[in-house]
């Protein structure tokens, strides 16, 4: 095993979900069942590349047609392609400002025949061939806000979501929107937006401007289905809508939730999983003054995230106040809004309280983990009874 100098992130997980092939049973036949588990079929880490490759910090993971796997390595800069069984075909994409580089490479998602990729340090969107070729870019403003998620289409368009944040209005929320672009990467129009609060800064004499996160707040969550059915969110209340792949809505799904409170230990979690620094250093506590304006809701948002598996369902990741059944437990919907079952995923295997879980399309299950080493490796699963 190869050994490397620098600072793992623990615990970020990219879980990626599809289905069987079509020769096996439908899945909406094991979320009858109530239960799934995930079988490992391959693992990728650094010795499944040559030695002067490794990964530092993967990210996203998204699968071409073909089934080809491409690793978005953040730390490296860098996008790592293996074959649909995992060897090693090349690595493409370095640090820079020109065509094909990256300042900071981070979300990606494939257009049909595009590989999609956000480069957030020189902020642009940019398009790439399944062999690695850079074919365009378009820019993107900071004053248009960051990127957060993008989704691929089966036609070749591409799905942005972007975050826009007032900083000279500390009293008006955030903008999320979603923006529908061509596959060159042309704005096309809106489909959606909303206005919610997931921070806010302030100013203090002693630290200066910070910001103030606003814990367990609602939030936007959304995926595309295999037909191009886009399926999104607003976590507020346990309601989706369905548009279609021009942003006109078709349907909407709506469904009981059962409310999950915030505990003192909620609270205490939140504040530690926190960082906060002054003058460029860490400090050991958290301010007087966080704690004093930090306001906790009541409970918990309806649902931490949504996906669309390879048969058009649609999954309901829900939020749990048992530790044990956090990104255990999900509910799932048929491709027309009807309510399936409650799933259990059984073993040690979880959906992470993060927007890079997606569902894929080639029949695989990925999650990008730290192994005991802090190394991190790409586990490939399958979905089974």
């Amino acid at each position: 095993m190869k050994t490397i100098g620098y600072s793992f992130i623990i615990g970020i997980f990219v879980i990626c979900v599809v289905a069987f092939s079509a020769a096996q049973a439908p899945l909406s036949r094991l979320y009858k069942a109530g239960k799934i588990r995930f079988e490992q079929e391959f693992v990728l880490d650094d010795d499944s590349m040559p030695e002067d490759h490794f990964f530092e910090t993967p990210s996203t993971i998204t699968c071409d047609p073909e089934g080809n796997i491409y690793v978005v390595d953040s730390g490296a800069k860098n996008i790592k392609k293996f074959s649909p069984k995992g060897k090693f075909l090349k690595a493409f994409g370095r640090e820079g400002q020109g065509p094909g580089e990256f300042g900071g490479v981070y979300y990606s998602a494939f257009a049909r025949d595009r590989l999609i990729v956000w480069d957030s340090g020189n902020r642009r969107l940019c398009a790439f061939t399944p062999d690695g070729e850079f074919v365009t870019s378009t820019n993107i403003s900071y004053e248009s806000g960051s990127v957060r998620k993008i989704r691929g289409l089966p036609a070749g368009e591409v799905l942005v979501e972007m975050e826009k944040t007032f900083r000279s209005e500390p009293d008006k929320p955030q903008e999320c929107r979603i923006d529908l672009y061509s596959g060159d990467l042309k704005f096309i129009r809106n489909i959606y937006t909303r206005n919610l609060w997931r921070k806010k800064y302030i100013r203090t004499e002693e630290y200066g401007t910070s910001v103030l996160i606003f814990p367990y707040s609602a939030d936007v969550q959304w995926d595309v289905t295999p037909d191009g059915r886009i399926v999104i969110g607003y976590s507020a209340n346990y309601e989706m809508e369905v548009y279609d792949r021009i942003g006109d809505k078709t349907a909407t799904i709506s469904h009981v939730c059962e409310p999950v409170r915030i505990t003192d230990e909620d609270k205490r979690a939140f504040f530690d999983s926190v960082a906060f620094y002054r003058m460029g250093e860490r400090l050991k506590e958290v301010p007087e003054y966080i704690t004093k304006y930090t306001e906790f809701p009541k409970q918990k948002p309806a649902f931490a995230n949504i996906l669309s598996d390879a048969h058009g369902n649609i999954w309901v990741v829900l939020n749990r106040e048992q530790e044990d059944e956090k990104g255990k437990i999900f509910e799932v919907f048929d491709p027309t809004g009807q309510f399936i079952s409650r799933v259990r995923i059984e073993g040690t295997a979880a959906f992470p309280d993060s927007r890079n879980a997606y569902i894929l399309h080639d029949g695989s299950l990925f999650v990008v983990e730290t192994g005991e080493d802090d190394l991190y490796r790409i586990v490939r699963y399958k979905i089974a009874p």
